[in-house]
């Protein structure tokens, strides 16, 4: 009995001292959170059989210790559309009637059938939660090891019921859409927490842990204590993506869709699911602090920090990097923000500290001079970015190019896809011997040109970048008054001599971006490509032959005479 006191006493004590710092959210502390996730679902709605065979097999992020119970689907007499007020009801009412905190808590202590607990999982996390420096402090103190596994005490206080609201699938037939084929979706995220402090760990110490002095009618009823209790839940907060999510893939009889191979509708469907669900964590670790990933910096020539796999890091994760100054108004240390980094590499360090752990190497995209120790937070992005820009040359005018970080899929740092769109009106004088006429006219052209292609970016010294670039462009020259009886040019789609016409010309596109960085989520461009083009085509994609059939094609800037080669922009991106 005074042994089981002891620990009771020992275990308050310290539960007391570990949920008073969460209280006060220490900003520099971080410990992986434990994860339950379910879907919620609907008494109406379409396709929800379908989703729910493809949530129960999606796994846990290896960044968040493993909650799941064995029941992944919170069934509601909800239909879709309802407000969110009701939603969070009818979610709380169900994890309490399953005792989903029960279960949870149970599965921390590694409850059994006969109600006996133990601490082999608690120790475990902890060990497994465990930095260098808690390693350092560990062998530094008396206890050593047994400090490292009480630490998974405190993790407990970090369980999270995560419930992702797949609100609204519909496919392409039900969004009336005739190119493409697939699926879409709004996706909600409402966040839940089991309520475990102090006191309600004193209480299942007290009444419901069962001691290897109690006798057999202690047990009983201690085990039917635990068994009758409800512990509770409380919600947290919901988060929504800003706009639904998608698979959908152009159709086998369209331009883009040929480029592609073509997945099945029910491939699609496994793709959106998993998407929805990836989403959920992006949105929870933009939102919530539990979920962002706090790390010193372990050394700054060059930047490292002891952040990897287990922390669920990717390539090009963006992190701020603080240093904590005294506020003599406050009296208090505050974090004050000294630069922007993104991850260069990322390290497989998914295992117990040994206090030797390897090193991801990061690069600085913002900010002044970084020393170790500073504190990185993570503060993950879209990797969207969107560029206004006007060109200088033969081909110039105002566009709009917009990329999309692909590094987090394919682990190359700055990887970018990007599209855009350029507009651009001039006078050009049309050679005689492409017009009808015996002179050379003068027209006014009106320009659009879309394109796309790979770029990759380089950062260096602390605000500047440069970003190499290839790709393809499409460009489409229109007019007013020139119509097919006017030119030499013959097109076997073109029938009526009345009709106006339009001439188009693919391109390749090679380049480079200079970027200079007023702020980590905007920069000032600076750039130059070089444009190489082809044959006049029309809209059907025939090449345009001179005086007839058998005529030879006629190149695009002969026509517009030097409308190719280099063209110089400025413009201003922005990042988010």
């Amino acid at each position: 009995m005074l042994l089981r006191s002891l620990l009771l006493s020992l275990t308050i004590i310290s539960a007391n001292q570990v949920f008073s710092q969460e209280e006060k959210k220490v900003a520099d502390d971080y410990s992986r959170s434990a994860i339950t996730v379910k879907m919620l679902d609907y008494k109406t709605g379409k396709h929800r059989q379908q989703l729910e065979q493809v949530f129960v097999n999606l796994p846990v992020p290896a960044k968040f210790d493993n909650n799941n119970l064995t029941d992944k689907v919170i069934e509601t007499k909800l239909a879709e559309g309802a407000a969110r007020k009701a939603k969070i009801a009818a979610i709380k009412k169900h994890l309490e009637q399953e005792k989903a905190a029960n279960h949870i808590i149970a599965k921390w202590f590694n409850r059994q059938e006969n109600g006996r607990m133990n601490m082999e999982i608690i120790h475990k996390r902890g060990l497994y939660n465990a930095v260098d420096s808690d390693v350092k402090k560990a062998e530094a103190s008396k206890r050593g090891k047994a400090m490292l596994m009480d630490m998974g005490m405190k993790l407990l206080g970090k369980s999270y019921i995560v419930v992702i609201d797949y609100a609204k699938i519909r496919n392409h037939k039900e969004l009336d859409i005739d190119d493409r084929h697939g699926w879409r979706t709004p996706i909600n995220v409402l966040l839940f927490k089991v309520k475990y402090n102090s006191d309600v760990q004193a209480k299942l110490f007290d009444e419901m842990w069962i001691y290897s002095d109690d006798d057999p009618e202690t047990v009983k009823a201690k085990r039917e204590k635990f068994n009758n209790h409800t512990f509770k839940v409380e919600y947290v907060m919901t988060t929504s993506n800003p706009t639904p999510v998608q698979r959908m893939q152009y159709n086998s009889d369209t331009q883009l869709g040929k480029l592609l191979p073509q997945k099945s509708d029910e491939e699609l469907f496994k793709e959106l699911v998993a998407k929805g669900h990836e989403r959920a964590f992006f949105l929870l670790e933009k939102s919530h602090e539990d979920f962002r990933v706090k790390m010193p910096l372990y050394d700054d020539r060059p930047l490292q920090s002891k952040i990897g796999k287990k922390e669920g890091l990717k390539v090009d994760q963006r992190y701020f990097v603080y240093e904590y100054e005294y506020n003599q108004k406050t009296e208090k240390a505050e974090p004050n923000r000294k630069g922007v980094v993104r991850a260069k590499n990322v390290v497989d360090n998914r295992e117990v500290a040994s206090g030797e752990s390897p090193t991801s190497r990061f690069y600085q995209i913002s900010g002044g001079r970084l020393q170790k120790g500073m504190l990185l937070q993570q503060k993950s992005d879209w990797g969207i970015g969107v560029q206004g820009r006007f060109g200088i040359g033969n081909m110039g005018g105002g566009g709009i190019k917009a990329t999309l970080n692909t590094a987090r899929y394919v682990g190359i740092p700055q990887l970018k896809i990007y599209g855009y769109l350029a507009v651009d009106a001039k006078t050009y004088e049309v050679p005689d011997k492409y017009l009808t006429g015996t002179d050379p006219v003068e027209y006014d052209f009106g320009f659009l040109r879309l394109g796309g292609g790979l770029s990759k970016g380089f950062y260096f010294a602390r605000m500047f970048s440069i970003e190499p670039f290839l790709g393809i462009a499409y460009e489409t020259a229109s007019h007013s008054y020139l119509t097919y009886e006017d030119h030499t040019l013959y097109s076997k789609n073109i029938t009526d001599v009345d009709d106006a016409i339009d001439f188009n010309v693919l391109m390749f596109d090679i380049g480079a971006d200079l970027g200079i960085h007023v702020t980590y989520w905007m920069k000032l461009i600076a750039g130059v490509e070089y444009h190489q083009v082809g044959d006049i085509i029309d809209s059907d994609g025939d090449v345009y032959a001179l005086d007839d059939p058998d005529g030879d094609p006629v190149n695009y800037a002969d026509f517009f005479i030097d409308r190719e080669g280099i063209t110089y922009n400025v413009g201003l991106y922005i990042e988010f």
